[in-house]
């Protein structure tokens, strides 16, 4: 098998790739010795590459419980999505401008608007990477090295709902919802800003109804507990 740069480097991606399709769930155990078995290599590597999605807010670490999974409050997630919005719309202006300086970027974001027209809305893991290499390209599109970074690590924790938030929205819809990548792309280039703004922030509306939905979810817990 090739592994990456390093062995740690290749474990923080497994590891997070696995996090994020919900293989390893929420809640759920990181064991090092037994991921190290699973990707045959040492421990070593696993546990430097577990600390670091610690400081990513993917991982947590307990008092005699270990790795585990971070869970993530209704606080959490609204706070993702908040700094998500704000983020791709500040981009917005500078991607315009840039639309003539990046032509291979908008000639990828095309290529991955064409692949979203064949995805089944069932086929959330094809649509989560899609979604992130759509949303990654715009944030470049900006030339904001720093902004980049930020976005990298905010996704980091909102792919992880992504998945979750999907799945509570009929299929239906999430078809509507890969479809609009189009549309944004479309306003990209024709430079039309204001289109852009209106559009990015309307295609996070199937997100924020499963907000809604685990708040509900959430609030019926702890009706239950008391």
């Amino acid at each position: 098998m090739e592994y990456p740069e390093s062995l740690q480097n290749y474990a923080l991606e497994e590891i997070r790739r696995r996090i994020q399709t919900g293989v390893y769930p929420v809640g759920s155990k990181l064991a090092p010795q037994k991921i190290a078995s699973e990707l045959s290599i040492s421990p070593t590597p696993v546990v430097a590459a577990l600390n670091r999605l610690i400081s990513q807010g993917l991982v947590e670490m307990l008092p005699r419980r270990g790795f585990l999974v971070k869970a993530f409050t209704v606080e959490d997630i609204s706070n993702y999505f908040d700094t998500r919005t704000m983020m791709e719309c500040w981009a917005v202006k500078a991607a315009i401008r840039n639309r003539t300086r990046f032509p291979k970027i908008l000639a990828e974001m095309g290529e991955i608007v064409d692949r979203f027209d064949g995805v089944d809305p069932t086929d959330l893991e094809t649509a989560r990477e899609l979604e992130t290499q759509f949303h990654m390209r715009l944030i470049r599109m900006a030339g904001n090295d720093q902004l980049t970074r930020l976005y990298e690590f905010n996704w980091s924790v909102g792919s992880v709902f992504f998945v979750f938030s999907v799945s509570k929205v009929l299929p239906e819809n999430f078809r509507i919802s890969l479809q609009e990548h189009r549309t944004i792309l479309e306003a990209l280039t024709a430079g039309d800003e204001e289109r852009l703004m209106t559009l990015l922030a309307e295609h996070l509306r199937f997100l924020n109804k499963a907000i809604d939905w685990y708040k509900k979810a959430e609030s019926e817990h702890y009706k239950e507990e008391g």
